[in-house]
């Protein structure tokens, strides 16, 4: 019998839901009780969870926040080592259906995000500054695997050796986002140092398109607000909505450009398969390595 985890979607009558059968569910919900730090939303999801679903909609904030960013980013790695770990995984016929079944909760989990904060965005106008400066100095990739789901989920999965620099990177206080509408880019509060990208683009908006892959030097991008990030607030780069996303299946590159701009920028490889263009102080473009996962 199959058991529910419903993550909010962005709006009412939107929840994106996924299905596990019991023993898999069992460890998820387990997984999100560690992570829920007030004692009574505690019990409501072990009572939730005795009923075979979980509602993460009805957690109160900042509860529901912490869940969702944990079941995002610390999730693939738990079911790596704690629900499937190799011993384990070695055991069973086709482990990876099993164990792409549990991670697909992680982009689950990080399209809910980023339909939130777009949520938010277009109800009480753009969250944080407005005004950003990008710069780019020599540096090396994030090593990792940048992921580009049918559904249009977008995730970045450092190297197990990388997690360690991704922290360092990001700095004391954690991540906050610059969002182009759902799509997300990573950036340290306290560092600035632009990580990763994630979030959702879904193939139906790709534009096809036939474009020069530009030389990417590896490096680092580092994103200046007007304002200090703020945790849990996003920066909107859209808020005049004029970015092309264009998609070339030659090479498998996602182009997303600033159309204004008339350039592309001059483009460093700041992650595997991500690269972003700064071009007069200004973040520019974001190409995503799209490849079959």
């Amino acid at each position: 019998m199959s058991k529910l985890v419903a993550l909010p979607g962005g709006g009412a009558a939107h929840d994106l839901n996924w299905f596990a059968t019991g023993g898999l569910f069992d460890e998820v919900a387990a997984f999100i009780r560690q992570h829920v730090r007030d004692e009574r939303a505690r019990q409501a999801v072990t009572a939730q969870a005795t009923s075979g679903h979980l509602f993460l909609a009805d957690l109160p904030e900042p509860v529901l926040t912490d869940v969702l960013r944990a079941l995002r980013d610390e999730l693939p790695a738990y079911v790596n080592e704690v629900i499937y770990p190799p011993d384990t995984a070695s055991a069973m016929d086709y482990p990876e259906i099993f164990i792409a079944r549990a991670k697909s909760l992680a982009h689950l989990a990080g399209r809910s995000i980023a339909l939130r904060e777009s949520e938010a965005r277009s109800t009480t106008g753009p969250e944080g500054p407005t005004v950003v400066t990008a710069r780019a100095e020599p540096g090396s990739p994030l090593r990792g695997r940048l992921l580009c789901q049918d559904a249009g989920d977008i995730d970045f999965l450092c190297d197990p050796g990388s997690r360690a620099e991704k922290l360092a990177r990001a700095g004391v206080d954690g991540s906050a986002s610059l969002c182009i509408g759902t799509l997300r880019l990573e950036v340290g509060i306290a560092t600035h140092q632009v990580l990763y990208a994630r979030g959702y683009s879904p193939r139906d908006s790709w534009q096809a398109a036939r474009f020069d892959i530009p030389d990417m030097a590896p490096g680092a991008v580092f994103a200046d607000p007007d304002q200090p990030f703020v945790p849990g607030l996003s920066v909107a780069l859209d808020q005049s909505g004029s970015w092309h996303t264009q998609h070339d299946d030659r090479s498998g590159w996602l182009r997303i450009s600033a159309t204004g701009e008339g350039t592309t920028g001059l483009v460093t490889l700041v992650a595997d398969g991500i690269g972003i263009g700064v071009h007069a102080g200004h973040l520019v473009s974001v190409w995503l390595r799209c490849l079959p996962s």
